[in-house]
């Protein structure tokens, strides 16, 4: 996705603060309502991150188990499609609604058709290669904002002005035109104006370039963002805010960057022919596909299927333009790799392009084809001094000065000896020289003006050395002693070492359009110019005439490339086609507004950097041609006539990104890969096939005719020899015939040399390659289990798949046979092995009917399934034996057997009934057990306590008539004493366990007789009767 950024939109407003014009304030804000791009750029970055996270989280979790891939129900990748995919569609609408087409539209179709298909991690992928390319782009707005906000940090803040006699300091912003500003040392100038009192060195290099301060005094212009270094300056306000020098390079660059030809991108410029021609492959079809649908549907009719959408969908899919996206940001990242492995950073994709296509290159000159610090040049001595003595006084005259000339000089005397003398009354001169008194000798150093306000005359001789020192580009110092010009020293800017030898390497590149632009006078940018063999030069150029010297080359059709440093090379950098930035010896200015920065050394990387643009750009269109279009015309062409269905697209989609990626890889080796003798050795081969035209190939081929015929002769009977070569396999053997005979033996693994064809031909074949061969039903019941009746069941291909039962009962049947070819079967291959897998399928149907139709339903589906199974292999077995195939049976197996399909349910109710009355019939014996062993058990107890009682009462009546028999005889021997003791017995039986009171009927007189127990009341000692005689008492 591309954005366009507005420089309108940045922080330039703030450049025209003086203005106060509030009704254009109003006007601008009605018609550009706010928006925050900060948070706008936040939000895209933080969406790219999401999604990116969701997609990888994807790949984890699903490398780890599939189903985490689902935490809520939704696919993680559809979830990333569906949060990226959003911004997509939006932005591709909001695209055909302003009527540009571009890779947006492409990648939102190739979005919604993946999601529709179910590939959610195509559509999640699609979405976040947008995504990423946009977030690139935003970064590059963000330092294109940076640029200007740079620029104005240079103004400074606040002034300090003279209002009503008295110093003030009030906000830059308040300056009118006449003020009186008050500088100090080391302040920035906050107007531009013209010096009404004081002297000073002001450092001008942030807006002309030039190195070395330039001296100020009464009436001399100064500008803002310019540094004073040395004295005091009264300056009078004549230009503020916008107005201002800084304030026009501001305008200039931010105008630059609004007014410059948009670079459209490489995707969005193919993307407008390439699309309209997918949409058009996609509706041919869709119409193609459906046409029978549709017109049955236009006539009314029915039609005999519904619409099929997935070729389209697959045409939709593998037109994504994803090889298309990456084409240019994948050759670009290597190659942004490679330069900053180089120590150059580049901005974007499109300053490559852009660099590729440079014919004409502009060179700043000060601190870019110059090192921007100052050097010591010629030394003028006049007689009778030496230039040893002039240097040696004047550095002791400098000493205490801090001005950067000064330091030259005294580094240079200190250099070369001898040591230096102590100046006493020393006394400077702000932004003209110095005086101070050597010993005895009053010593003046300093430019031409100050000798003339001191009245000091310049001899003709040395005005003559002065103009040729101007010439050479040198700023003059001169040397006065005790009022006598004794000579002048001269200071230059060192050109870079290097600069001459990559201007050489920029003319061997094409580059013949060179020209240095500078703010400096021409004599020193002529000398600069000699010194690196560059004809043109442009001197005394204000930022904004750079800037339009590049627009103007740019309106002759010229690819302008400028080179600088500094905030006077902002403007021209933005301008150009390709901005090219100095980092580390300027300002931080030039290196924003650029579009590739240098670091390190900073012109040595230049004509590198140009031909790897230019490998880059070769890359970008091998991406574009070969894999982009190439391909995916194929694949598109494909799956248009069905030979690649939606998941095939998907992968060949995948395929095209990845040799999109691999191409592009190919820069990391750019300018390396030379090293290696394979790379040296391959590249001279190159180079000799380039040398090869047609012309010279005819021509070399017609003069050695008889060799060439000769070696192509060779050449062809080599190959036609070398056909016969034979490699079989580990797992194969060769079957060999004769001018169509076979010959034995087998030509067994390894390599093998026979005739080449058509005297023999060898047929390589796996013989133990484990076949399968399917009876019944077309696909088994999907199940884990052991296979049941009543699983799911398999679809039903035709009525083969019904079999009859034993028992006449119909019965569906999925059946596998696992079969390997002989080695004496071999030979049969060379008929043709469908003729034989025809034959191998006959009979194995047969043998399944067979042993099918001998046993009942239910050993089938319950019972005898192994037993089925070996009567099934040993009926197939002799049938093959039969018919003469010479296969080896490995298994057989039922995976699958049911009823019909239509008889299923009622089997199902049989089947319930069946086990209910089996559940019913096993509880009822399992109580009738119960009862049983219970009654056992109480009818056990009972026998033996009849047992018991029996032998118990037996017992005692033996017992009985054991004593009934003995009394029997007691009685017949003492009648009287048995009959007494019976009575007895008897009374004493009936009488046991009553109260009893035994009186004596022989005792006369009153009875007294106690009721209660005399025991209880303690009597028994005083009413106890008298001792009965002996033999009359009874118990």
């Amino acid at each position: 996705m591309h954005r366009e950024f507005d420089p309108a939109q940045m922080a330039f407003g703030h450049v025209h603060s003086g203005d106060h014009d509030p009704h254009h304030h109003h006007h601008q804000h009605d018609h550009h309502p706010p928006h925050d791009p900060d948070a706008e750029r936040r939000t895209l970055i933080a969406t790219t991150a999401v999604v990116g996270v969701l997609l990888g989280a994807h790949l984890v979790l699903g490398a780890v188990a599939p189903e985490y891939q689902r935490p809520f129900g939704v696919p993680l990748a559809l979830l990333a499609a569906v949060i990226g995919g959003g911004r997509v569609v939006y932005l591709a609408l909001a695209s055909l609604f302003e009527g540009r087409i571009g890779a947006d539209i492409a990648l939102a179709i190739a979005c919604v058709a993946a999601a529709v298909m179910g590939e959610y991690f195509v559509a999640a992928e699609v979405v976040f290669i947008a995504l990423f390319g946009e977030c690139l782009e935003a970064l590059t707005f963000e330092r294109a904002q940076r640029a200007i906000q740079k620029l104005l940090e240079y103004r400074p803040r606040t002034a300090r002005v003279v209002r009503e006699g008295q110093e003030v300091e009030i906000p830059a912003e308040a300056l009118r035109v006449g003020d009186l500003l008050i500088v100090r040392p080391g302040e920035r100038i906050a107007a531009d104006g013209v010096v009404i009192a004081g002297r000073s060195a002001v450092d001008q290099a942030v807006l002309t370039g030039e190195g070395l301060p330039v001296d100020k005094g009464q009436g001399d212009p100064v500008y803002t963002g310019t540094v004073n270094q040395f004295g005091r300056l009264e300056i009078r306000a004549e230009k503020v805010g916008a107005e201002t020098t800084l304030g026009q390079v501001i305008r200039l660059l931010a105008e630059a960057q609004r007014h410059k030809a948009p670079i459209q991108r490489t995707a969005d410029r193919y993307a407008r022919l390439f699309l309209p021609a997918v949409l058009t492959a996609a509706a041919l079809v869709f119409f193609g596909t459906n046409a029978a649908t549709l017109w049955a549907w236009a006539r009314g009719a029915t039609a005999a299927r519904g619409l099929d959408i997935l070729p389209t969908l697959a045409v939709l899919v593998v037109a994504c333009p994803c090889a298309l996206v990456l084409a240019t940001p994948a050759a670009v990242l290597a190659a942004t790799a490679v330069l900053a492995r180089r120590g150059v950073l580049i901005k974007g994709g499109a300053a490559l392009e852009r660099l590729a296509k440079v014919d004409a290159l502009a060179f700043d000159k000060t601190g870019t084809l110059t090192e921007g610090r100052p050097e010591l040049g010629d030394v003028i001595a006049l007689s009778p001094w030496g230039e040893a003595d002039l240097l040696r006084l004047a550095a002791a005259a400098e000493r205490p000065s801090e001005h950067p000339l000064a330091r030259l000089i005294v580094a240079q005397a200190e250099a070369i000896g001898p040591e230096i003398p102590v100046a006493d009354e020393f006394q400077a001169y702000p932004g003209a020289g110095v005086s101070a008194r050597v010993g005895d000798q009053h010593i003046l150093v300093g430019n031409l003006r100050l000798f003339r306000e001191r009245g000091v005359e310049v001899p003709p001789a040395l005005d003559e050395a002065l103009g040729r020192l101007d010439e050479a580009g040198q700023t003059a110092l001169l040397v006065a002693i005790d009022g006598r010009v004794a000579g002048a020293i001269g200071a230059r800017d060192r050109v870079r070492p290097e600069a001459h030898d990559i201007v050489h390497d920029l003319k061997h590149l094409g580059l013949k359009d060179l020209t240095i632009l500078t703010g400096d006078r021409p004599a020193p940018a002529r000398r600069v110019a000699k010194k690196v063999h560059i004809k043109q030069v442009e001197a005394e150029l204000t930022p904004a005439a750079k800037a339009e010297w590049v627009h103007r080359r740019q309106h002759e059709g010229r690819v302008i490339a400028m080179v600088g440093d500094g905030i006077n090379d902002a403007p021209a950098l933005a301008m150009a086609d390709v901005g090219i930035a100095l980092g580390g010896v300027g300002t931080d200015i030039a290196a924003e507004a650029g579009s590739i920065l240098l670091m390190g050394e900073p012109l040595a990387p230049l004509p590198s950097t140009i031909r790897l643009a230019r490998q880059t750009v070769r890359v970008i269109r091998q991406n574009i041609v070969l894999f982009a279009f190439g391909l995916n015309s194929l694949a598109v062409l494909l799956a248009g006539l069905r030979l690649l269905g939606p998941v095939a697209a998907a992968i060949v989609h995948q395929i095209g990104s990845l040799l999109v990626l691999l191409n592009a890889i190919r820069l990391l080796g750019f300018e390396r890969w030379s090293e290696f003798g394979p790379v040296r050795t391959s590249h001279r081969f190159v180079m000799a096939c380039r040398r090869c035209t047609p012309s010279a190939v005819g021509g070399w081929a017609w003069a050695h005719r008889r060799g060439v015929i000769g070696g192509l002769v060779a050449a062809a009977l080599l190959v036609y020899i070398g056909s016969g070569i034979v490699l079989i396999g580990q797992d194969q053997v060769g079957v060999l015939r004769r001018w169509g005979r076979f010959q034995k033996p087998l030509l067994e693994p390894g390599l093998h040399w026979r005739l080449p064809p058509p005297w023999e031909t060898v047929t390589k074949v796996e013989p133990n390659r484990v076949r399968v061969t399917r009876v019944g039903l077309s696909r088994p019941a999907a199940t884990s289990g052991p296979v049941a009746w009543n699983a799911s069941h398999g679809g039903r291909r035709d009525e083969s798949a019904l079999f009859f039962t034993g028992d006449e009962n119909l019965v569906e049947l999925a059946g596998v046979v696992e079969y390997r070819y002989t080695r004496a079967g071999v030979p049969d291959l060379l008929f043709g092995v469908a003729a034989i897998e025809a034959g191998v399928q006959a009979a194995a149907e047969g043998a399944f009917r067979e042993a099918i139709g001998r046993t009942p339903l239910e050993a089938i589906l319950v019972s005898g399934r192994r037993e089925v199974e070996a009567g099934i292999e040993q009926a197939l077995r002799e049938r093959l034996e039969v018919s003469g195939l010479r296969v080896a049976i490995d298994r057989v197996r039922i995976v699958d057997a049911h009823p019909p399909r239509e008889v299923v349910p009622a089997y199902r109710d049989v089947s319930a009934a069946v086990s209910d009355a089996e559940r019913y019939r096993n509880d009822a014996e399992g109580y009738a057990a119960e009862r049983r062993l219970s009654a056992s058990a109480e009818a056990q107890a009972l026998l033996d306590v009849a047992r018991t009682t029996a032998h118990r009462l037996q017992s005692r009546a033996q017992g009985d008539k054991y004593a009934f028999l003995a009394r029997v005889r007691s009685h017949a021997a003492q009648p009287e004493l048995t009959e007494f003791r019976l009575l007895w017995d008897t009374l004493g039986a009936a009488l046991s366990g009553r109260s009893k009171l035994i009186l004596d009927g022989r005792a006369a007189g009153r009875r007294h007789i106690w009721l209660a127990d005399p025991e209880r009341f303690g009597l028994g000692k005083i009413i106890a009767p008298p001792a009965p005689p002996s033999g009359e008492v009874e118990d």
